[in-house]
């Protein structure tokens, strides 16, 4: 892929992370936690997914992109440790709500959560354009 082909998908990531956290706000306040939380998870693994582009690395399986952004930004200290639990809580959460039975978030934990990943969105942002 060319450079300005993989920096377009990186910025088209960025756009559905963003995105995906105005809808976790929209959700939040009609009471849908669990489509919440999964729109959440989805917003710091398209952060997740961007960082690893600057790097000319793609996977298509969440738990590769988890490890790989652990190993690549977090494990190396170039992004700070808090932003890889963000991701971790965000995936487990959602894999939680989708495949177990009366397991929901409460509001509190939701938006908690939602300003953790909102941190890791913003930083990861400022880290690209940062290094790009």
């Amino acid at each position: 892929m060319r450079d300005q082909d993989i920096k377009a998908l990186i910025m088209y990531r960025l756009d559905e992370a963003g995105e995906a956290l105005s809808d976790t706000e929209l959700l939040l306040d009609v009471g849908r936690y669990r489509s919440a939380a999964n729109r959440l998870c989805y917003a710091a693994f398209y952060a997740a997914v961007a960082v690893l582009l600057t790097k000319h690395l793609e996977f298509s399986r969440h738990s590769a992109v988890i490890a790989f952004f652990d190993k690549e930004f977090i494990h190396t200290g170039v992004l700070p440790k808090e932003y890889s639990r963000a991701l971790h809580r965000a995936f487990n959460e959602r894999q939680q709500d989708d495949y177990m039975p009366f397991v929901v978030m409460t509001p509190d934990e939701l938006k908690q959560l939602l300003a953790s990943a909102r941190d890791m969105v913003n930083g990861i942002a400022a880290h690209i354009k940062g290094n790009t």
